[in-house]
């Protein structure tokens, strides 16, 4: 295939959406976008001419008043007319362009008219899209080498179950998608954990080529078993918020020890959370949460338990009749695997994505399936520090080229995956027609320019939230469960008065005292019991917090200072971002679990980055300690 001659600013998901039968959402399209659906639309009728002739009259249409092109779209959109000029635009060497390109806007100058530069500066600079991939219908994409790789082991094997690692930014959800291309024949599902995560592909292929779901909702659909009263009883308890001290009741679970019910009820669903990402098919004392270990004698641990045990009981029973009670979704898929259900025959090929984050249940309920399962994921962001492999015979491909940051960014990615216990896979390899910035700022203060700055957890947020009342950034929370406020209240409560606190990260401690005991190797908890100790206490915490909707995170770039945990950002990118400091605060890292997320939660944040990245100027100093930890260990205990 020759090079395009020229480019319309219409992504592939866009006209695919639209070629379907779905009407065009005004309102969420670019003047450039309208302009190039009223081009397709007529193209079919327009004379053939020389490229450049034929992009001066695409150009044509730019300067015309915004609400005259609306009003043409909506008045005469035609989906036939506007398919038909789709076919033909490759015979004419016309390209579309990727929603990135469309969002950068490299194709207009900077008075906002069309750049006839830009397909000759596009076609020079391949970067790491570099290979030519012929789909089915004979339209012929560019792809990097190990997406075409990945891509032919699939056409290859279409019988057999693959696991690829496929680094951060390399097109996982876009490799997705041409697998669908790839078997139009098969009965496909694809599974994430999230309902955004779905939409790229429900938006580009229809219902009737692939089954979309999330795990918590096949779960429930498996234990329902066509019982639709039963399903929507299930559904409803996933979105159940009550207060521990409600569920103690709910459940009638007891003071234990020190801890009155409503603590015993913190506790104990900390039990579940870890039982459930377990194979152990009972609830025992080794399900208890590692930092609370300690406070117990084995006459409770026991007790805890038992409590945690009953607690289960009562959240799983399926009896229609039987009191709602919050269940979350990885509560269903332990139920799934427990009751040794399987997946429905309605789909014989799985695809996965995020697979990273799968538990050892789900992994279990996909290796005895007996569906091929593609699983795409990359183990370097699971948060938890214990990624999970399939057991079942199943091939291996490796995706290692970023399509999303440029090569600067590969200095500080390779020397963290070369760390990883345990782990081995190809080097990060960045994309080297993007450029990606790196910068400093000093860890005390806030970056230069409005940023979203991630951090590990609640206390980073709340020492950000400190430093923001201080030098006035006007910084907000990225906290889209609108419960952060509950955190800072919780704490405050803890100090002064001892007060049970309710958000889950504190909730199961009694004493500000034992808080301080698991926490006191953090920084940012430090900094934080030092504002509480000289100010929080006259002034309170309700000035410090002010909220920011998840949705701006999807800015092209901020117009405030946002502060996102790493989990909250995961499945994002910024044109401009920085690495908080308390990403590098560890208490122990003996042991592969811990070194593994220590490691994951920076290459997480790190690799969310397309554009400009902040980092720390303590960041080499803070990295060394992690990466040395095993031998600056060694030379304490000989010193000892």
């Amino acid at each position: 295939m020759t090079k395009p001659s020229w480019y319309l600013p219409i992504s592939e998901d866009l006209s695919a959406a639209l070629s379907r039968g779905n009407s065009p959402d005004i309102a969420l399209l670019s003047r450039y976008e309208i302009a190039a659906i009223l081009y397709l639309h007529q193209l079919p009728r327009l004379p053939v001419r020389a490229p450049l002739e034929m992009e001066r009259s695409f150009a044509s249409l730019l300067p015309r008043d915004i609400e005259l092109l609306k009003s043409a779209l909506t008045s005469h959109f035609d989906r036939s007319a506007f398919t038909a000029g789709l076919m033909l635009a490759p015979e004419l060497g016309i390209s579309l362009m990727s929603q990135e390109a469309i969002a950068s806007r490299k194709y207009v100058r900077h008075d906002g008219s069309w750049d006839f530069d830009y397909a000759k500066r596009q076609n020079i600079v391949v970067g790491a899209l570099s290979h030519e991939h012929v789909r089915p219908n004979g339209r012929i994409i560019r792809v990097s080498d190990h997406q075409l790789r990945m891509i032919h082991t699939i056409r290859a094997n279409q019988e057999d179950s693959i696991e690829a690692q496929a680094h951060a930014g390399t097109g996982k959800t876009f490799v997705i998608g041409e697998i669908l291309e790839l078997m139009p024949e098969r009965r496909l599902m694809l599974l994430a954990d999230t309902r955004p995560k779905l939409q790229p592909i429900e938006n580009r292929f229809s219902k009737d080529q692939i089954k979309t779901n999330t795990f918590k909702d096949l779960a429930v659909e498996i234990l329902a078993r066509g019982n639709r009263e039963l399903q929507n009883k299930m559904t409803a308890a996933s979105r159940i918020q009550i207060p521990y001290s409600v569920l103690a009741e709910q459940v009638g679970l007891g003071p234990i020890g020190k801890r009155n019910a409503f603590q015993v009820a913190a506790l104990c669903w900390g039990v579940l959370t870890k039982f459930c990402s377990s194979p152990d098919p009972y609830i025992t004392r080794t399900h208890i949460p590692r930092n609370q270990i300690q406070w117990l004698s084995l006459i409770e641990q026991e007790a805890v338990a038992a409590a945690a045990a009953k607690l289960w009981m009562k959240m799983t029973c399926l009896d229609i009749e039987s009191e709602a009670l919050p269940v979350r979704g990885y509560h269903r898929i332990k139920q799934v695997a427990l009751a040794g259900l399987s997946i429905p025959e309605y789909a014989d090929t799985i695809l996965v994505d995020e697979a990273q984050d799968l538990s050892g249940p789900v992994v279990q309920l996909l290796d005895e399936s007996g569906h091929t399962v593609i699983s795409l994921g990359d183990r370097f962001q699971n948060l938890q520090g214990h990624y999970v492999s399939h057991k079942a015979t199943i091939r291996h491909n490796d995706m290692a080229i970023s399509l999303r940051a440029g090569p600067a960014l590969a200095d500080f990615v390779n020397p963290l995956i070369a760390a990883f216990p345990a782990a081995s896979a190809l080097p990060f390899v960045a994309d080297k027609s993007k450029e990606t910035i790196v910068a400093e700022y000093p860890s005390d203060s806030f970056p230069p320019e409005p940023t979203v700055i991630l951090v590990a957890d609640e206390w980073g947020l709340f020492d950000w939230l400190i430093r923001n009342r201080k030098m006035k950034q006007g910084a907000a929370v990225v906290d889209w469960m609108k419960n952060f406020e509950l955190f800072l209240n919780g704490c405050l409560g803890l100090y002064q008065h001892n007060d049970r606190p309710e958000h889950s990260a504190i909730s199961q401690f009694r004493t500000w005292e034992d808080l301080r005991k698991v926490m006191s190797w953090n920084e940012s908890f430090n900094r934080v019991e030092h504002w509480l100790e000289t100010i929080g206490v006259k002034y309170g915490v309700t000035e410090l917090y002010q909220h920011a909707p998840r949705s701006e995170l999807s800015h092209d770039v901020p117009s405030r200072t946002l502060l996102a945990t790493v989990f909250t950002a995961k499945n994002f990118e910024f044109k401009r971002m920085a690495i908080s400091e308390d990403l590098y605060y560890f208490s122990d890292l003996r042991g592969k679990t811990a070194l593994s997320k220590q490691l994951a939660f920076l290459y997480t944040a790190i690799t969310r980055a397309s554009g400009i990245i902040y980092f720390p100027d303590t960041h080499k100093d803070r990295l060394s300690l992690i990466l040395n930890f095993d031998k600056n260990s060694s030379k304490r205990v000989l010193n000892e």
